[in-house]
């Protein structure tokens, strides 16, 4: 009987969630919960055609782009894209300028960070911002506020990247949205907060379909918080794994074969596209430190809530690809 209680009050308050989001651009908490269960229930399958219906409502065009990729033909960001819809992955050849990554190391070395409170069960992160201490750690993730790290001018170049936009148009499969920013300090600290600083296994559910682009901003070997993913697994999860919550490697180990288990190391500046529907975590560090910077595009602003930025400072090149991309970057504004 509480099965179909469910299966009828779900989809009524996933449906009224969306008609509010259509007529406010805002998603109710209930709709938002109500979208996460019907993707285990369909296994995807309502993210898959929302976004069939969004591919033609907003519909993108993908474009040879010069940039922090390279210079790409269209046919290549469509080969890279293929990549990412066969695997839910993709490595790139290109790494970022030295000059760049260490910009944003001393950004991160000096700018204040809130940290993730492991005494508490859900994430939940400090009210107070702290300078990063490598030597002295009181929590396994620092994450920086999305309103800090725009103000730095190396990130703006990232955001505003061409190259990563046009990728994101090809996989998508539609003129995207830029919704989400995110860099954070990750340390060694036993395994305590494992599950809040998303280092165990799980997928990413906060839009109906989303590309992010990952940059190791410090090296990253096996023993310092590599991505982990499991090959093909955003195509869709076995019954026995279909649930929305934090997953162990012992008990995906009886599902995948050893070969789906992909481990990213990497040199400082190595970039990733990451399909993260699919089962990901960052590997729990026992050694050194990782800095990690990501983007998310999106097809829709349905889901999650999402935060406004103002930008005090900006370039007038900047200002340009924001006022011919307002969809992609309707998030960001020019400080008054």
């Amino acid at each position: 009987m509480k099965n179909i209680v469910k299966l009828i009050t779900f989809p009524f308050l996933f449906s009224f969630g969306l008609f509010v989001f259509l007529l406010t651009k805002k998603t109710t908490k209930l709709g938002y919960a109500a979208f996460r269960y019907l993707f285990v229930l369909t296994n995807g399958r309502v993210n898959d055609h929302l976004s069939a219906i969004i591919r033609i409502t907003k519909k993108g065009k993908t474009e040879a782009a010069n940039g922090v990729l390279g210079n790409l033909s269209k046919k290549e960001i469509e080969h890279i894209s293929a990549k990412i819809v066969e695997d839910g992955f993709y490595e790139f050849d290109v790494t970022l300028d030295n000059n760049l990554i260490e910009e944003i190391t001393a950004f991160a070395s000096e700018t204040g960070t809130r940290y993730v409170d492991v005494d508490k069960k859900n994430i939940s992160y400090s009210t107070e911002k702290v300078i990063f201490d490598r030597y002295n750690p009181i929590s396994p993730r620092y994450q920086f506020e999305t309103s800090d790290i725009m103000q730095n001018q190396a990130i703006q170049s990232l955001v505003f990247d061409p190259t990563l936009r046009s990728v994101a148009t090809s996989y998508l499969k539609c003129n995207p949205i830029l919704d989400t920013l995110a860099m954070w300090w990750s340390v060694p600290f036993g395994n305590k907060g494992a599950s809040q600083a998303a280092q165990m296994f799980h997928f990413d559910m906060d839009r109906f379909k989303f590309i992010k682009f990952f940059f190791y901003i410090t090296d990253v070997h096996t023993n310092n918080g590599p991505h982990c993913y499991i090959q093909n697994s955003h195509k869709g999860l076995p019954k026995a794994i279909r649930k929305d919550g934090r997953m162990t490697d012992e008990e995906l180990a009886k599902i995948y074969s050893k070969d789906r288990f992909k481990e990213f190391t990497g040199k400082k500046g190595t970039i990733l596209a990451v399909d993260t529907r699919g089962l990901h975590k960052g590997k729990p560090l026992t050694e050194d430190v990782r800095l990690l910077f990501q983007i998310q595009f999106s097809n829709s602003l349905f889901g999650a809530p999402f935060e406004k930025v103002k930008l005090s400072e900006i370039s007038e090149d900047s200002k340009g690809t924001i006022l011919k991309n307002k969809r992609t970057y309707q998030l960001f504004s020019e400080s008054e």
